[in-house]
């Protein structure tokens, strides 16, 4: 394409060049380039222009280069947030060679499985060997992208969905159940969700945690990738190790940035108390568990790099099969 061309992709665009295993592959590819150096996030990792002052909304900005793909980004988003549908969210992606900006892509329904793609990813670097019970609280949007990735990265024996709403929980398990590759069940009681399970996936808006002390097995991985508070800050204390994926990040969003903000841990002990990041425990530079009983903690919130890199690979896909709408700069 040339320099004077720019590709921007829908939303329907997006879905047709990403699925399941292509997904997979670039988190892990990303993961290993982010732990040998050459996938690097700005600083400040991100920007805020809160707008609401003058009319406008709140915005935040973020961009990261990905070394593998030859290709820099900034995703543009306007709250609520990358996965609201009714947002005009993208993500501007330039190319290494020419230095030109090559497209816009939609971020929804990518960041969703973005999302979805790099907690299996973590997840499964993190679990024992299956069979796995496995417990998912939340039935939204990433729920629904999360669960055929667990059933093709995972050796799963049970899944276990709860929600806040039994509607919602039945409906999701109705809509997945067959494709899910194991047996697959609603569960309302978060306790019994737990019980007994090897991997806990949190992936909710809940404002207060659904997991607490005593609730995780010996052996268990707690995967959490909400926005607030889903995990008690004491079934820290019970977790041999704790794995984010972006120290800096888990500092400020989830349950890092809710016990900080709680005052359990100031951001230098937090920090400290880090024992990887999910990319080195991928590539093996450092260990995801020491033992077969420990029990792992790992907050997974989410990092630019694997939006420019799954909207480069879109957009690179979308230029050889001629999706999209091309539009002339000059």
């Amino acid at each position: 394409m040339s320099d004077s061309m720019l590709r921007i992709l829908s939303e329907a665009d997006v879905r047709a060049v990403l699925d399941t295993v292509s997904a997979l592959d670039l988190a892990r590819r990303t993961l290993l380039d982010q732990a040998a150096g050459r996938s690097v996030l700005s600083e400040p990792a991100a920007m805020l222009l809160d707008a609401r002052a003058v009319g406008g909304p709140r915005f935040k900005f973020k961009a990261a280069a990905v070394g593998h793909l030859a290709a820099s980004g900034i995703r543009l988003l306007a709250h609520p947030g990358p996965t609201a549908m009714h947002t005009a969210n993208y993500c501007a992606v330039y190319d290494h060679a020419g230095y030109q900006i090559s497209g816009l892509v939609s971020e929804h329904w990518l960041s969703r499985v973005r999302t979805a793609a790099f907690g299996t990813v973590a997840a499964q670097a993190l679990v024992v060997d299956g069979p796995l019970t496995v417990a998912l609280f939340g039935t939204g949007g990433i729920a629904t992208e999360i669960v055929p990735m667990l059933a093709h990265a995972l050796d799963i024996a049970e899944l276990r969905v709860t929600s806040r709403r039994t509607q919602s929980m039945g409906a999701f398990v109705e809509t997945h159940a067959r494709s899910a590759g194991c047996a697959m069940r609603a569960e309302p009681d978060a306790r019994k969700a737990l019980e007994g399970a090897d991997l806990v996936i949190t992936l909710t808006e809940s404002p207060s945690p659904l997991v607490w002390p005593g609730s995780l097995g010996s052996g268990a991985v707690v995967c959490s990738m909400g926005s607030y508070n889903e995990v008690d800050f004491g079934v820290l204390a019970e977790c041999a190790r704790l794995i984010v994926d972006d120290t800096d990040f888990a500092a400020e969003m989830g349950d890092g940035g809710a016990w900080i903000a709680q005052g359990h841990l100031t951001r230098e002990t937090f920090e400290r108390r880090v024992d990887a990041l999910a990319c080195e425990v991928l590539s093996g530079t450092k260990p995801g568990r020491s033992a077969p009983g420990d029990r792992i903690m790992a907050l997974i919130q989410g990092m630019a790099i694997g939006d420019v890199a799954f909207a480069a690979h879109a957009l690179r896909e979308a230029q050889r099969r001629d999706l999209g709408r091309v539009v002339t700069l000059d």
